[in-house]
């Protein structure tokens, strides 16, 4: 089941805030900037507003994509959220009443991604080869097709400057409105997913063939970093934007990208799970760690200080998504369709 004794685990560390039952495999929670709301969209594309309040939370269904969901993103003021669907649209519904705002058609049958610009209130779709950016009236004012294949993941710039796509041949940055045309990473692979550092020197990409790619945003030099026994689904950098975490396999890997970066350094091995770490995110105001694996075990670091586990505790169901809200709150959605809310400590 685990490398570490259960018994022996700080529990304490992670005490229930709330929890709801949605019956269905979440496939994204998000929190509202101001961590009184909930978003979370299911596996058969229902899409959920939870209000949380003095640790309770209660939830509404408040619309559907069909076929399925893919994605939730939070519009920075809070107003608003959008969800991307297998229907070829994305979503964009009221924080407060539930209300469904508008309905946009982002290019193609499957919409792999939709995000909110960190700054501003613009909103990036990705819909197989097609990249949209829309304005604040939700009208598309920047559109490409300049990707090798389906757009696998999409990412806003901290600054929120421009937004990445990952696909097969590397990452494409889009600037709109201030580039003639897109700047390519390319190398030849496959990239699944993609992370910004908080700093915004580099982007990490996961990739297919059980590599870790790490870009330095302005040269473009890149560094590869092998030796995962599956492909990297999971990234998660701390909010210095010093250090990289990443999954690919039963080990938490954690790589110093201080200085000249992360090539030719050998990173941390944190062990503790067994069976493969499907969910790794870091505190966005904090040093905490927190990983989940197959096994439904959700475990606890303080990664930078020491090696070992402070504590976890076993789910009812693996986690199939996590999120950190700031002041210490850990949401996570399970396969089973809980959404449990825990403090802490």
């Amino acid at each position: 089941m685990s490398d570490v004794d259960l018994s022996t685990l700080e529990t304490e560390l992670l005490s229930e805030s709330s929890r709801v039952a949605l019956s269905d495999y979440i496939i994204e929670v998000a929190w509202s900037p101001d961590a009184s709301k909930l978003g979370a969209v299911t596996v058969e594309g229902s899409v959920f507003l939870i209000d949380y309040h003095d640790n309770s939370a209660r939830f509404n269904l408040i619309g559907q994509h069909a076929g399925g969901a893919n994605s939730l993103s939070w519009c920075p003021d809070g107003t608003e959220f959008a969800t991307a669907g297998h229907d070829g649209l994305v979503k964009c519904w009221a924080a407060e009443s539930g209300q469904l705002l508008c309905s946009l058609r982002a290019g193609d049958s499957w919409v792999s991604k939709a995000i909110y610009n960190p700054r501003r209130n613009l909103l990036a779709t990705a819909a197989g080869k097609h990249l949209k950016v829309w304005n604040d009236n939700r009208e598309p004012f920047y559109e490409s097709s300049e990707h090798s294949s389906t757009v696998a993941d999409l990412g806003w710039n901290p600054d929120g400057s421009g937004v990445a796509a990952a696909a097969y041949n590397g990452i494409t940055v889009h600037v709109p409105g201030k580039q003639h045309r897109p700047r390519k990473y390319t190398w030849k692979g496959s990239s699944l997913t993609l992370s910004w550092s908080p700093d915004t020197k580099y982007i990490a990409t996961g990739e297919q063939d059980s590599t870790v790619h790490f870009w330095h945003v302005k040269s473009g030099q890149d560094a590869q970093m092998q030796g995962f026994p599956t492909k990297v689904m999971e990234l998660s950098w701390d909010p210095s934007g010093r250090w990289l975490a990443t999954g690919g396999g039963t080990s938490i890997f954690l790589w110093d990208c201080s200085g000249k970066g992360p090539a030719d350094r050998k990173p941390r091995q944190h062990q503790g799970h067994s069976n493969k770490v499907t969910q790794l995110t870091f505190q966005p105001d904090g040093e905490l760690l927190a990983s989940a694996d197959a096994d439904g075990l959700l475990f606890l670091w303080d990664p930078v200080k020491q090696d070992d586990v402070i504590g976890g505790l076993p789910l009812s169901s693996p986690a199939s998504c996590m999120q950190w809200c700031e002041g210490g709150k850990l949401a996570v959605g399970q396969r089973d369709g809980n959404v449990i809310i825990f403090d802490v400590n």
